[in-house]
């Protein structure tokens, strides 16, 4: 459950920064998506990898 919340705060402030400098929805809610998987898949490899 923290990792999910972690990339959901990741998420959310990248996607406010990025809207923040861009004004544009579209563009803060993809880099927010996108931020917010590729710290669940980091945190995951992360684990795998010390298997």
């Amino acid at each position: 459950m923290p990792t999910f919340i972690l990339g959901v705060v990741f998420g959310a402030i990248s996607g406010g920064v990025t809207y923040g400098l861009t004004v544009d929805g579209q563009l803060a809610a993809i880099v927010g998506g996108v931020a917010a998987v590729l710290t669940w898949l980091g945190i995951a490899a992360l684990v795998i990898a010390d298997d």
